[in-house]
């Protein structure tokens, strides 16, 4: 018996070293080249080369000197935050009405609000440049933000759906029977039990859309800071580049503790409160 404990400690033992190495190897796969970007950032030497030369701040200093990266995170960040809040809107809707509505086409709307994400986001960015005129808009900050938000919209709706998997519908039904109006019942049951999927969804949105080349592509006129660090590489390519990677990088990283942080508050508080 103590032998064939022995046997199955040591299986479970090696079993864990194996999957510690190959996350070590995937997590390193995957951080490589964000450490290269970094790296090169502090490079002294005029042009991208790897290992760097020298140690200096003048890339950062020139990223944040050029009017034109500027201009492209400010209009970036617009985008994102429009599109974040309207896909938060539109996803919470469509996630509550698939959830509470029985109707014969019920599948097919599932697949149709998650078709952006499988579509290519050039076949996304084509078809929405064609309609677009339709309704009289051009490309610029309000048609980026509606684009954006097709795709957006999509993971915030599947997202909220997921928080509704352990939802009990009995407890709105009670809260209606006991005198509560829609809203209250809304405001009161059903979005503290939704909230981590809408918060989920919005970051999802706004990091999407902060971050997209293809379908800004077509919808706004190279303003957004992705297709700005674009044209610059393809005709200055610097180190300042790899600047402005960098400092992405660390607000994402920011970003995303401070996400945590506050979703975790959040769900604590509301246990406390049950």
């Amino acid at each position: 018996m103590t032998l064939a404990k022995s046997q199955l400690y040591a299986g479970e033992r090696a079993e864990r070293r194996w999957i510690g190495l190959c996350t070590a190897f995937v997590s390193f796969y995957l951080v490589l080249p964000i450490l290269m970007a970094i790296a090169v950032s502090f490079t002294s030497r005029s042009r991208i080369q790897f290992p760097p030369v020298g140690f200096s701040w003048r890339w950062y200093e020139a990223a944040l000197a050029n009017r034109e990266f500027v201009d492209g995170l400010v209009m970036s960040t617009l985008i994102a935050t429009g599109s974040a809040i309207v896909s938060a809107l539109a996803g919470t809707g469509a996630a509550m009405a698939l959830r509470l509505r029985a109707f014969p086409a019920r599948t097919g709307l599932q697949l149709l609000v998650g078709l952006p994400i499988a579509l290519p986001a050039v076949v996304v960015g084509l078809g929405l440049l064609f309609l677009l005129p339709t309704y009289g808009l051009k490309q610029g900050l309000v048609p980026a933000v509606l684009s954006h938000a097709v795709i957006g919209t999509s993971y915030v709706t599947y997202l909220v759906g997921a928080s509704f998997a352990n939802f009990d519908p009995a407890i709105e039904r009670a809260s209606l029977d006991l005198g509560a109006s829609r809203w209250q019942t809304f405001r009161l049951i059903t979005l503290p039990i939704i909230r981590p999927g809408i918060i989920t969804g919005t970051a999802f949105a706004f990091l999407l859309s902060f971050d997209n080349v293809s379908l800004s592509l077509f919808v706004t006129r190279g303003e957004t800071l992705p297709l700005k660090l674009m044209q610059h590489i393809q005709f200055i390519a610097d180190p300042a580049i790899a600047a402005v990677s960098t400092m992405l990088v660390g607000a994402s990283l920011i970003f995303l503790i401070v996400f945590r942080r506050a979703l975790s508050e959040r769900q604590l508080s509301g246990l406390q409160r049950r």
